[in-house]
């Protein structure tokens, strides 16, 4: 369902974006199956007469669509992404992400404030209760703040709790955290994030399915929370209740193919009967870091082969210089065979270099195992 190089602009893509967006009856799910047959958004509403011929959409979905119902709502949020006002993502931008693409009724346009690229990392979703203990935040604090300095993004919803300290400790590290938006682009809730905002702009990323002034609705986090998990490899729940949206998240995941983790907590409290539950279920037990890069390991590896950055690595006998290493692989290991067990920040010193690219750099001679991750982030030879 990957589109391919399309006759149609850029803008003429965003106008069909939110045509079918804002199209009533339209869900994602049939957008979704439409764009399975046409090359693009653009091409599925020139032809949006034949669809409920082709078995596409019904007479009534395809009927609605051609009454243009939708017009003056397009037609307006066209006009303020065109003036600048609003930055979106759509479906045939190459930042899309190929993970959220595929999962069931992705989203056709998102908006967004700060780094797109981060799209391109591997991602970790991160989720938990609200109203956390003193050991839920502890544990979100340091699963995260290793996973981001190890290269991974943060993904999280931007509630207070978990998610608070899930985008804190992304920020911490080179990996940095994307936070998903259950509103509209413009409006920071809940306030007590406030003092997030400037540096998740600045140095993370935004996200929201959702328009310029959209309120924190209950119907509206459903929506996010597929997301949530639809850009990650796998969803990380922190501290949640049997009946929370953390549950909600972990069960997208589950529908989208995704690894699902769990930090257990004490079986007599009830803000712990989710992950506990989990765990019975047969996700993953996590008590650190290491725990969700070695489960991760396989489907980072993948990511790597399918950027092309993947090297074969063949170290025996005659020492750690490896041949298929890039130069700044080459002197990484170079400095960890000369020097010893290192920790990342004596690395990156040693180096001279940045830490997010150093972390980058050990991500990848880890999958290829050339080197190994010791407790405490330090690095050795493999």
């Amino acid at each position: 369902m990957q589109p391919s190089m399309s006759k149609y602009s850029r803008s003429q893509e965003i106008w069909a974006c939110l045509a079918l967006s804002k199209a009533r009856n339209l869900g994602c799910r049939t957008w979704q199956k439409i764009l399975e047959v046409f090359r693009s958004p653009a091409q599925a509403v020139a032809r949006s007469g034949y669809w409920a011929e082709m078995g596409l959409a019904s007479k009534s979905q395809a009927g609605n669509f051609l009454s243009r119902d939708w017009e003056k709502e397009a037609i307006d949020e066209y006009e303020r992404i065109q003036s600048g006002r609003d930055q979106v993502l759509i479906w045939t931008d190459p930042e899309y992400p190929d993970l959220l693409r595929h999962i069931p009724g992705p989203p056709i346009l998102l908006y967004y404030l700060g780094d797109i690229s981060l799209l391109s990392n591997p991602c970790l979703a991160v989720v938990g209760a609200r109203n956390s203990s003193v050991y839920g935040l502890e544990m979100a604090a340091g699963i995260c703040r290793d996973l981001s300095r190890s290269g991974l993004t943060i993904v999280s919803g931007f509630a207070e709790g978990i998610d608070r300290q899930a985008h804190m400790a992304g920020l911490s590290g080179s990996g940095g955290t994307i936070a998903v938006l259950g509103t509209g682009i413009d409006l920071i809730y809940p306030a007590l994030n406030r003092d997030l905002w400037e540096p998740i702009k600045k140095s993370g990323l935004f996200l929201s399915e959702f328009q310029r002034g959209t309120r924190p609705e209950a119907h509206n986090f459903p929506f996010r929370n597929r997301i949530i998990s639809g850009l990650s490899l796998g969803v990380l729940v922190v501290q949640a209740a049997l009946k929370s949206g953390s549950m909600l998240t972990a069960g997208y995941a589950l529908e989208q193919g995704r690894e699902v983790f769990a930090v257990p907590g004490a079986a007599n409290l009830e803000s712990f009967t989710g992950c506990n539950h989990l765990i019975r279920q047969g996700a993953l037990l996590v008590q650190s870091a290491d725990d969700v890069l070695e489960a991760l390991a396989p489907s980072l590896g993948a990511l790597l082969k399918q950027d092309k950055l993947e090297k074969k690595a063949n170290c025996g006998k005659k020492g750690p210089l490896c041949d298929g290493l890039n130069s700044e692989e080459f002197k990484v290991v170079n400095v960890l065979s000369e020097q010893g067990r290192l920790h990342i920040d004596e690395l990156t010193d040693l180096l001279d270099m940045n830490s997010a690219g150093v972390s980058r750099i050990l991500v990848h001679l880890e999958i290829q195992g050339v080197i190994k991750r010791e407790p405490g982030m330090y690095f050795s030879i493999n």
